[in-house]
């Protein structure tokens, strides 16, 4: 999927844009940026399958403005959080851990998506993502 290209290209990046403040190591941080990838991702199929695009164009076109007034917002950074296994942290600090990470994704993102030149509407996302427009039918639009 061209979106985990992406984030491949960009994790690095994590640690020295505030993920050192965890006191993780780099490769640590890296780790998290793949949880909370695959966990949010989960999360954002599950609206785009319930038909919640608009949700999931926004939170890519706006970037992390979005996240901060998503009334998606904690049930999203809950699921990242529980994703983080391997932490013997409270889960407070997991939730701060998640929004950090997840904020640092959402800006990365819309960078990329901005650079790439992509219409801000669902097939424009679609297709930043590498997925096939012809899904949009499939689920109503």
């Amino acid at each position: 999927m061209r979106l985990q290209e992406i984030v491949n290209g960009i994790k690095p990046r994590f640690y020295h844009q505030g993920g050192s403040s965890f006191a993780l190591s780099e490769s640590q941080c890296e780790a998290h940026v793949d949880l909370t990838f695959s966990a949010a991702l989960q999360f954002l199929q599950g609206l785009m399958m319930a038909g919640k695009l608009a949700e999931l164009k926004s939170l890519m076109s706006a970037g992390p403005e979005a996240l901060r007034t998503s009334s998606y917002r904690a049930e999203l950074v809950d699921k990242c959080a529980q994703s983080y296994y391997g932490l013997d942290w409270p889960l407070e600090r997991k939730r701060e851990l998640a929004e950090s990470v997840l904020v640092f994704l959402l800006q990365e993102l819309q960078q990329e998506f901005q650079r790439g030149g992509y219409s801000a509407d669902a097939a424009g996302v679609m297709k930043f993502m590498g997925m096939d427009s012809g899904l949009l039918g499939k689920m109503g639009g």
